[in-house]
């Protein structure tokens, strides 16, 4: 398995073939990690954006467990009322 960093941010790159690959890699914002399996596709794609990325082998039980995602989110009022964040009154 590697463990993908995106060190440095796509805003500069002038080749659309590096903005292509980083999409397909799954990277959109800086410092946000992604595991992939090892595999010539995946290497050859760190290889032409070398400089915006930082990879590194780990074995598959090294890999954190992912975190329950969630829909919205919850702001607590002063009043004690909830509100869900979605535009509700």
């Amino acid at each position: 398995m590697l463990k993908i960093t995106q060190i440095r941010s796509i805003i500069g790159s002038q080749d659309q073939k590096h903005r292509s690959v980083m999409r397909a890699l799954g990277l959109k914002k800086n410092y946000r990690t992604i595991y992939k399996k090892d595999s010539p596709s995946i290497r050859g794609m760190l290889n032409k954006v070398r400089h915006l990325v930082a990879w590194e082998e780990i074995d598959e039980k090294d890999i954190p467990a992912q975190p329950e995602k969630r829909k919205g989110f919850t702001v607590i009022k002063a009043a004690g009322k909830k509100s869900t964040g979605k535009g509700e009154k």
